[in-house]
C-alpha cells in the first residue's frame, strides 16, 4: 500500500515513482516473453506491432492489444497485489485493467518521442479540462531507463488543466526547462503517470535496451466518458472481463505467486476494488482542479509558470 505522502504526490505532481514492485523471479518472465514479442516484430511477423521512420528505415518500438492474449507473464503481472493496491489508492473508485502495451528502445534506435499529452488531451484540439476522475497509465519497468537511453521526461503539477499548449515550444526548449523531470527507473521499477501530464524521452543513442510494460487501467466513468469507442472494442467492466481479470488472479496462483489480498484489493462485479487506509476519495480531482486560481489554470496551460 502507498503511504500517505506518495499519494498526496501522485495528486500534486500526476507521477509518483514505486521502486522495487517486481522482483527478479518475476522480470526472469517477463524478460522472456518480451523477447519473444520482440523478435517477433523485427522479423516482420504476428500482430499489434508498431514502427517508426527513423533514418530512412523503419524501427520498431511499440506492441498493443496482444501481449495478455499470448503471454503468462503479462497477465500476471497485471494482477501483482502491490501494484493494484497502489492503483486502487490513486483512482478512489473500482478499476479493471483496459489496455496492454510494450514499449520498446532497442539499442542505437533513435526513436525520440516528442513531448505530448495522451489522449484525450493531446494535440491543439486536446480535451479543455482534466477529468474528475484520476487517470493515469502504469509503468513496468523491465529494463533500466535512463539519460543516455530515453528515459521519459515529466512536467510535475501539470495535470490538472487539461490540454496545455506544447506546440507552442520546440522539443529541446522543453527538455531544458527547469521543472522537465527526468524520471530514471531501475528494472522493476514502477511509474504512475497522468494522462494529462505532459511528457516525452529523447532518442535512444546507448548501448542498452529500454522496454517498458504500460497497463492502463481505469474507472468506468472514465472509459465511457473519456473513451467512448474503446467500449465492447478493449476489455472493460463486463462479466466476461471480470472472469478474465479472476483467471489471472488464479493463474498467478498457480505459478506460485502471491495475489491479491482480499483484505487490501478485491475482484467484484464492479470490477477491482482497494480497502485500507489511505485511499484517494471519488472524483477528486474535480475537488483539486475546483481549488485552482484561474491565473494559475492559464499559466500552465501556455507553460508560463516555472518555466
Amino acid at each position: 500500500m502507498l503511504n500517505r505522502q506518495q499519494l498526496d504526490q501522485f495528486h500534486r505532481d500526476g507521477v509518483v515513482v514505486l521502486r522495487g514492485v517486481f522482483g527478479d523471479d518475476e522480470l526472469g518472465a517477463l524478460w522472456q516473453a518480451a523477447d519473444q514479442v520482440q523478435q517477433e516484430a523485427l522479423a516482420g511477423m504476428g500482430t499489434g506491432h508498431s514502427y517508426r521512420q527513423v533514418d530512412g528505415h523503419q524501427q520498431y518500438f511499440r506492441t498493443d492489444g496482444v501481449l495478455w492474449r499470448q503471454y503468462a507473464a503479462f497477465r500476471m503481472a497485471t494482477v501483482h497485489p502491490s501494484l493494484l493496491a497502489a492503483v486502487g489508492q490513486c483512482l478512489g473508485h473500482p478499476f479493471m485493467p483496459i489496455n496492454d502495451s510494450l514499449v520498446v528502445k532497442l539499442p542505437h534506435s533513435g526513436v525520440a518521442i516528442p513531448w505530448h499529452q495522451d489522449p484525450p488531451y493531446e494535440g491543439p484540439d486536446g480535451l479543455p479540462a482534466t477529468f474528475g476522475v484520476p487517470n493515469f497509465t502504469c509503468d513496468i519497468y523491465l529494463d533500466a531507463a535512463t539519460i543516455d537511453n530515453g528515459c521519459v521526461y515529466a512536467l510535475a503539477g501539470a495535470h490538472l488543466v487539461g490540454h496545455i499548449e506544447l506546440e507552442r515550444f520546440d522539443q529541446q526548449e522543453l527538455f531544458s526547462r527547469a521543472d522537465a523531470v527526468p524520471l530514471e527507473m531501475a528494472p522493476g521499477d514502477v511509474l504512475l503517470h497522468a494522462i494529462s501530464a505532459p511528457h516525452g524521452s529523447k532518442a535512444n543513442d546507448s548501448d542498452t535496451l529500454r522496454r517498458v510494460f504500460y497497463v492502463h487501467y481505469m474507472a468506468n466513468e472514465v472509459l465511457e466518458t473519456l473513451y467512448p469507442a474503446w467500449v465492447g472494442t478493449k476489455r472493460g467492466f463486463a462479466p466476461g472481463d471480470i472472469r478474465k481479470v479472476a483467471a489471472m488472479i488464479d493463474e498467478r496462483g498457480g505459478a506460485g505467486l502471491p495475489g491479491p489480498d482480499p483484505a487490501h484489493v478485491e475482484l467484484t462485479p464492479d470490477g477491482l476494488v482497494v480497502a485500507g487506509d489511505p485511499v484517494t476519495p471519488p472524483r477528486y480531482w474535480q475537488a483539486l482542479i475546483a481549488e485552482l486560481a484561474p491565473d494559475q489554470v492559464q499559466a500552465t496551460r501556455t507553460l508560463l509558470a516555472k518555466a
